[in-house]
């Protein structure tokens, strides 16, 4: 058993075509740093032979088990699927925050959110989603304001996230003691 403190590695690297292989590498990059890394991973579930609703339930169960026993979430919210980040991943942020824990968000991808959906300007100098007329959110943030907006922000890169994980971590150990 370790004495580092745990990192959830929240975002879609379990969707990568080698995702076993990425989130190991982030675990061993966690590891420099001087934190255990623990990836949001079921690497037995889909050998179990279950029915669809099944292998999702337990593999969210597995998630908020390994986010409940950690002690800092580290997010990946670059752009997933669309402009936006992971809403799994959103949902983990969420949940380990409502848990008290500190969370720490990176994305490759630094452009105002803006920027990333497609939007026609009215008259009045408001943007609106092309492909669902809805306003698109512009306080120039790399991310939706409810965690762009947090303290730490969202972070450059996994190293910069690391480095800020381990100070809150750090932080929260010495406030819990």
């Amino acid at each position: 058993m370790s004495d580092k403190p745990k990192a959830y590695l929240a975002g879609p690297a379990v969707f990568h075509p080698a995702a076993k292989a990425l989130l190991d590498y982030l675990v061993e990059m966690c590891g420099q740093h001087g934190l255990q890394g623990v990836a949001p991973f079921e690497p037995e579930a889909e050998q179990r032979g279950l029915p669809p609703a099944e292998l999702a339930a337990l593999i969210r169960r597995g998630n908020v088990g390994r986010i409940r026993e950690c002690d800092v979430v580290i997010a990946c919210v670059s752009p997933f699927r669309g402009p936006g980040s992971c809403p799994g991943t959103t949902w983990e942020m969420g949940y380990a925050e409502a848990l008290g824990k500190p969370v720490v968000a990176w994305s490759e991808d630094m452009r105002p959110y803006k920027e990333r959906v497609p939007h026609d300007c009215d008259a009045d100098g408001r943007s609106f989603c092309r492909q669902h007329g809805m306003l698109v959110e512009d306080f120039g943030l790399v991310e939706n304001l409810m965690y762009a907006a947090a303290p730490a922000g969202v972070l450059p890169d996994f190293e910069a996230a690391l480095t800020e994980a381990c100070r809150q971590a750090e932080a929260a150990r010495q406030g819990a003691g």
